[in-house]
């Protein structure tokens, strides 16, 4: 038994690129791109979009900068309203990172971020007072939209092994891989979902009593495994993707895996 997971920072494996064995970090950011880094070295090997992206098409590998969108970026200088992909990659959700398949695991968003370049009461900024600098509205999926995906992800190549639309709401919640072929993840409703890492099918599910936002954790005692996931909705963007409609409070889950 084995777990790997991370936050929105890195995640630590060996991998082998290019043929040779590497010692990598692999991060998913907000910006809806996936970066694999040498660890050993700092050099940038990969840099793929992992969710829509419209705000770049690219990362320069020599540099580590985006290609930005040229017709987008007038648009915001001339103080247009522009829709921006995504609103954020992932919400800081913990990916997983499985070394037997190469591949990691997340909770992508598919939200733009709806804004232009103003000061918000139409007023002029005042240095030290609260500003964005920008007005902003928020995008309200219709029913039934597809707002994001669990997905199995490459980090190398950019390819997805699959990917499994999530409706209404995207998820907050991170992922934990097991070497029993097992993904675990929640849903902001609440459900604690067991994944099949090889087709992304929920093969068990749970409904605890509030959101989860959490990470599972797996553990073995007396020789037999469990799992455990932390349930209360929290975390702005969670709740506005609850719309009210998820209990508060907070507990603990602990389920038992049976063996094969």
């Amino acid at each position: 038994m084995w777990d790997v997971d991370g936050t929105d920072e890195p995640v630590l494996a060996d991998i082998r690129f290019e043929g040779k064995p590497r010692k990598v970090l692999i991060q998913f950011n907000k910006s809806g791109f996936a970066y694999t880094i040498d660890r050993t070295d700092g050099k940038l090997l990969a840099a793929h979009p992992f969710t829509r992206v419209n705000w770049a098409s690219s990362i320069d590998l020599k540099t580590g900068r985006p290609v930005v969108n040229a017709e987008l970026y007038d648009q915001i200088v001339k103080g247009e309203e522009v829709t921006v992909y995504p609103q954020r990659g992932v919400n800081a959700a913990p990916i997983a990172f499985n070394p037997n398949t190469g591949l990691a695991y997340t909770s992508s968003w598919n939200i733009p971020r709806i804004f232009k370049v103003a000061p918000p009461t139409g007023k002029p900024q005042v240095i030290g007072q609260r500003s964005t600098g920008v007005i902003s509205r928020a995008y309200v999926p219709k029913p039934g939209e597809v707002v994001g995906h669990h997905i199995a992800f490459d980090p190398l190549t950019g390819k997805k092994k699959w990917e499994i639309p999530l409706l209404d709401r995207a998820n907050s919640a991170g992922m934990l891989a097991t070497g029993g072929g097992l993904l675990f993840t929640g849903s902001v409703e609440g459900r604690f979902l067991a994944l099949d890492e090889e087709t992304g099918k929920t093969l068990w599910e749970f409904q605890t009593s509030s959101g989860i936002n959490a990470t599972a954790v797996t553990y073995t005692h007396k020789g037999r495994q469990y799992v455990s996931i932390a349930s209360g909705i929290g975390g702005n963007s969670a709740r506005a993707m609850s719309r009210g409609g998820v209990p508060l409070g907070g507990s603990m889950w602990t389920f038992a895996l049976m063996p094969d």
